[in-house]
């Protein structure tokens, strides 16, 4: 299933865009220009002017990749099929100066398919163009067949070309995606990096939304890996750290800060929420077991938390954090050393 991105979203809002200027030059010339009026022009209007609405609603008042989002973009494709034959129909057949609109229509399919996306809508459209000029009663001779040709080659050279285009660009784009990744994530853990958290740190304290900042560190991990080795240390930070990813999942972000220190940033809209939220990780970390050689045992963090921006600045509710988490481990360790000064949890 492909995941829409930010710039898919630009593109659909582009397109959406010119579908309404589109049919508002469709009605101009219709009504105005040909001076026709019949009820199959005004069903397409009717039902264009719905679909666009409906179109227009799921495109900025969905979340991105939720289920209807994904529907109305993608049937967006056969809308604009439907309504290019329509309209080429209605219009004049060989003669509409609508015809142009196939390219961008090739060009949309080439965004979500690809290189075979926009040579089979190429010639989809060709076949539904053919048809329509057949109802029209286009003779196919002399001059007549020498401009059919040179049309159905257009839009045949302009799937071949929209496709590699926007292949080459997907291809270079998906690249840079991963550089990027690579650039700011942990290779070991796949959490954020230390720049990463750094960044991060700074956009928040631009934007000044209610944020739990939670700084912890494993507890006894030194003893981990000198008892059962390095590879065995690996393994736990790296399910640990998945853990922590799946229980934040769309409320915020993990880090490794270093070493065994990771860092949570905590959307705060609601304190109790998130509170909560790092309850579950205390308790989920508890009961994760590991076995090496026959041998079982469990590790625990210590959590330090800061409220941003009740309690100073993004860099002081660092500070704090950090202070915080070493009054944990100070006081047992297995503990959630909280903003408000109070420590929950029990050692064990």
């Amino acid at each position: 299933m492909k995941l829409f991105t930010k710039n898919d979203h630009i593109i659909e809002s582009v397109l959406s865009s010119f579908r309404w200027i589109f049919l508002l030059i469709a009605c101009g010339y219709y009504y105005f220009y040909l001076k026709s009026n019949n009820d199959a022009f005004l069903s397409l209007l009717l039902f264009g002017l719905v679909y666009m609405t409906v179109a227009e609603l799921a495109l900025h008042k969905t979340p991105l990749n939720s289920k209807r989002y994904r529907f109305m973009t993608k049937f967006s494709v056969a809308f604009d099929y439907v309504a290019f034959l329509w309209l080429v129909f209605l219009t004049g057949g060989a003669e509409s100066p609508l015809f142009p609109i196939a390219y961008l229509i090739i060009l949309h399919v080439a965004v979500y398919w690809r290189f075979s996306g926009g040579v089979l809508a190429s010639i989809l459209l060709g076949v539904g163009y053919t048809v329509v000029l057949i109802l029209k009663g286009y003779s196919f001779q002399g001059d007549q067949l020498v401009t059919y040709l040179l049309d159905f080659m257009f839009l045949l050279f302009m799937g071949l070309l929209g496709g590699i285009i926007v292949s080459r660009e997907r291809t270079m784009r998906t690249k840079n995606t991963k550089l990027e990744d690579m650039a700011r994530k942990d290779f070991l853990t796949d959490l954020y990096n230390h720049r990463s958290f750094q960044e991060d740190l700074l956009t928040y304290s631009q934007g000044k939304k209610p944020l739990m900042l939670v700084l912890a560190d494993i507890d006894y991990f030194k003893s981990v890996n000198d008892r059962f080795g390095h590879m065995t240390g690996d393994n736990v930070l790296r399910k640990i750290c998945f853990l922590i990813k799946e229980e934040i999942a769309g409320n915020g972000r993990a880090y490794r800060y270093g070493g065994e220190e990771l860092a949570i940033l905590l959307k705060a809209n609601d304190e109790e929420d998130a509170k909560k939220c790092l309850l579950r990780i205390q308790s989920a970390i508890r009961e994760l077991t590991y076995t090496v050689d026959d041998e079982s045992f469990q590790v625990t963090l210590s959590y330090g938390t800061a409220l941003f921006p009740l309690e100073d600045h993004i860099e002081d509710c660092l500070r704090i954090a950090d202070a915080r988490l070493y009054r944990a481990k100070r006081m047992g360790r297995d503990q959630i050393c909280w903003y408000d000064q109070c420590l929950e949890g029990h050692a064990r």
